[in-house]
C-alpha cells in the first residue's frame, strides 16, 4: 500500500507541481511502484485466478475447491504448491500430470496419471498449471525496469495502432472539410439547438458495440469542427460525447467489463442491456446537466494544435465541401464493421463452421478494431486527395503530422497502462478481499460492491479491470448470503463503481486530455468530475430499482 501511495504521489506532484511531461511522471511512478513490490506479491497477482485449492486427496483423485476462472480444464502438467506460499518454497513445488477434469454437482475433481507418493503430505495446497506457474516465477524474478517496459509494450499492442489510425482519420476529416460537411448535415436535420443532444444520443448508441475510446476518436473531429464554425461551446461538444459514451462502456454489453460481470452472475445479455440502459439514462441526464453548467462556468477554447491545425482556413462555400456520403464513410465504415462482428458473434455463438467458415474468417478480419480503423484511415485519406489542389506530397505531410501528434498520445497512454499494471502486480485486490466483511446483506452488498469497484478503479485506473477484479471479490459473498433482488442489480452496481474519480493513471484520461487539447487541470475538473457524478447518480438509480423493483 505504501508503494501505491508513493507512486500516486509522484504522478500527481510531477504533473501538477513540477510540470513534468505526463509520460515521464507516469513512467517514474510506475518504476517506483515496481521496485517496491515484493516478488511474492507479483507471483500472487499473476496466479490470482489460475489456481484451485485441494480439499481432499484419494489416491489419484483430487477434489478441488475455489477453482479459479483461468485454471483451465485441459489435461497436462500441473504443479502442487503450498497455499501459503505460491512460489512453492515449502512444497517443492511438486510436478504432477493431470489426465482429466470432471465436474459434477458443483464439485470439480482432477484425476492424476498416477497416485501421489504415500509419504507426501500436501496439507493446504494449490493446483496450478505448469505454464502459469512458470509465467509467475519468471515475472516475479524480473527487474522493475523490465516489467515496466513489458507493460508499456503490452499497452501499445492494445491501443497503439488504434490511436495512430484514429489520428489520421481525424486530421483528414478536418483538412478535407468532411467533418464540417457532417456537422452541416446534423445541423440541417436537427437544428443547431439540438446538436449537443444528437452527440449524446449518438455516442451512447455507438458505445454499445464499439469501445468508448474508439467512439471518442471518431466523434471528436465533429466536435472540433462545430466549435470552429460556431466559435464557442467547445467544452460542451466534447463533454456531450463523453456523457453519451462512457456509461455504455461499463453498463451495456458487449464491451468486456459488463459482459464478464454478467456472465459471472449468470445474468443474460438481454437483461444486462436493458438494466444498463435503464439505470444509465439517469446518469446521462445528470451528466448532461453538469455539462451545461460546466460550459457556462469554464470557457475552454478550441486550441488549434495537432489535427485541428491541419484543418486550415474555414470553407466559405457549402459547395466546396465533399458530399455528405463521402464525408461520413471514414466514420461510418469502421463502426459498421465493428458492430457487424459483434452481432455476428452474438448470433453464431462460435458455432459457425463448414459452408460458412469463410464468412466467419472474413467478418472476424474486417471486424477487428485495428483493421476497421485502418480502412477508415484509407477512406479519410481519399477524401483529402479529392480536395482541390491537394498533392500526394501534401497528403504525406498531413499524415506525417497526424502520426507525430498521435505518437505523443500513444506514449502517455502506454505509460498510464504500465502504471496501472504495476499497481495490479502489488496484489491490491487480495488485500481488499481479506478485509471485506462476509456479513453484508441486501442493499449493503450493493454499496459494498460499488465501493470496492470504486477503490480498485481509483488505485489502478482501468474501469474494465476494476469490474473484473471486483466481481471475483463480491461473488463469494453473494453466494453466501443470497440476494433479495435480481443479480443484474449487483452487476450494475459494479459497473457504476467503475466510473467515479478517473485521474492520471487512467489511459482514457490522457486520451481525452491530449486529443481534446485540455490541460490536466481542465481534464480533472471536467472529465473526472463528470464521470464521478454520472457513476454516483446511476448507482443511486440502481439502489432505487433494486428496492422497489427487485424482480425476484
Amino acid at each position: 500500500m505504501i508503494a501505491i501511495l508513493l507512486g500516486m504521489l509522484i504522478v500527481l506532484c510531477g504533473v501538477l507541481f513540477l510540470r513534468l511531461h505526463a509520460f515521464l511522471a507516469l513512467f517514474f511512478g510506475a518504476l517506483v511502484v515496481a521496485a517496491a513490490t515484493a516478488p511474492e506479491a507479483i507471483s500472487d497477482s499473476t496466479l490470482q485466478h489460475s489456481t484451485a485449492s485441494i480439499s481432499e486427496v484419494s489416491g489419484n483423485h483430487l477434489v478441488l475447491a475455489n477453482v479459479g476462472k483461468d485454471l483451465g480444464s485441459k489435461p497436462g502438467a500441473y504443479y502442487l504448491v503450498d497455499a501459503s506460499d505460491k512460489t512453492g518454497q515449502n512444497l517443492g513445488p511438486m510436478l504432477i500430470w493431470v489426465e482429466r477434469f470432471d465436474k459434477e454437482d458443483n464439485e470439480t475433481a482432477a484425476y492424476l496419471g498416477e497416485p501421489l507418493p504415500g509419504d507426501v503430505s500436501i496439507g493446504k495446497a494449490w493446483l496450478v498449471s505448469q505454464s502459469k506457474y512458470d509465467q509467475a516465477s519468471k515475472l516475479s524474478g524480473s527487474s522493475a525496469i523490465n516489467r515496466v517496459a513489458s507493460s508499456l509494450g503490452k499497452t501499445f499492442e492494445k491501443i497503439g495502432l488504434l490511436i495512430a489510425m484514429a489520428s489520421i482519420i481525424g486530421q483528414c476529416l478536418l483538412s478535407s472539410g468532411s467533418a464540417e460537411r457532417i456537422v452541416l448535415g446534423i445541423r440541417q436535420a436537427l437544428g443547431e439547438r439540438w446538436t449537443t443532444l444528437a452527440f449524446v444520443i449518438s455516442s451512447f448508441v455507438l458505445a454499445i458495440p464499439v469501445f468508448f475510446d474508439t467512439v471518442f476518436f471518431l466523434m471528436l473531429p465533429l466536435a472540433q469542427a462545430m466549435a470552429r464554425r460556431t466559435g464557442r461551446d467547445y467544452l460542451k461538444y466534447v463533454m456531450a460525447i463523453i456523457v453519451g459514451g462512457t456509461l455504455a462502456h461499463s453498463l451495456v454489453p458487449p464491451t468486456p467489463g459488463p459482459l464478464f460481470v454478467a456472465t459471472e452472475l449468470d445474468v443474460s445479455i438481454g437483461e444486462m442491456v436493458m438494466g444498463g440502459i435503464g439505470v444509465g439514462i439517469w446518469g446521462v441526464i445528470a451528466g448532461y446537466v453538469y455539462m451545461l453548467w460546466a460550459n457556462r462556468t469554464w470557457q475552454i477554447p478550441l486550441r488549434i494544435t495537432g489535427a485541428a491545425e491541419a484543418a486550415g482556413s474555414e470553407w466559405s462555400e457549402k459547395d466546396e465541401l465533399p458530399s455528405f456520403t463521402i464525408s461520413i464513410l471514414p466514420v461510418f465504415v469502421p463502426i459498421v464493421l465493428l458492430a457487424m462482428k459483434t452481432v455476428y458473434e452474438a448470433v453464431t455463438e462460435g458455432n459457425a463452421g463448414g459452408e460458412v467458415a469463410i464468412v466467419d474468417v472474413v467478418i472476424s478480419f474486417l471486424g477487428d478494431k485495428n483493421i476497421a480503423l485502418s480502412l477508415g484511415a484509407v477512406l479519410a485519406m481519399l477524401t483529402l486527395v479529392g480536395k482541390p489542389e491537394m498533392t500526394w506530397i501534401g497528403l504525406g505531410k498531413s499524415v506525417q503530422k497526424a502520426l507525430a501528434d498521435g505518437g505523443v498520445v500513444v506514449l502517455i497512454t502506454c505509460a498510464g497502462g504500465a502504471f496501472g499494471e504495476m499497481i495490479r502486480q502489488t496484489n491490491i485486490g487480495a488485500t481488499i478481499a481479506e478485509s471485506l466483511p462476509t456479513s453484508a446483506g441486501g442493499m449493503g452488498l450493493l454499496v459494498t460492491a460499488f465501493l470496492i469497484t470504486l477503490i480498485i478503479r481509483v488505485i489502478q485506473g482501468s474501469a474494465t479491470v476494476a469490474m473484473i477484479t471486483a466481481i471475483g471479490i463480491v461473488v463469494p459473498v453473494a453466494n453466501q448470503i443470497g440476494l433479495p433482488f435480481h443479480p443484474v442489480y449487483l452487476a450494475l452496481a459494479i459497473g457504476c463503481g467503475s466510473k467515479p474519480l478517473p485521474w492520471m493513471n487512467d489511459s482514457g484520461f490522457w486520451v481525452i486530455s491530449r486529443m481534446s487539447g485540455f490541460t490536466e487541470r481542465e481534464t480533472l475538473q471536467t472529465f473526472s468530475v463528470l464521470l464521478t457524478i454520472m457513476g454516483i447518480v446511476s448507482f443511486l438509480a440502481t439502489l432505487v430499482f433494486a428496492m422497489f423493483l427487485p424482480m425476484v
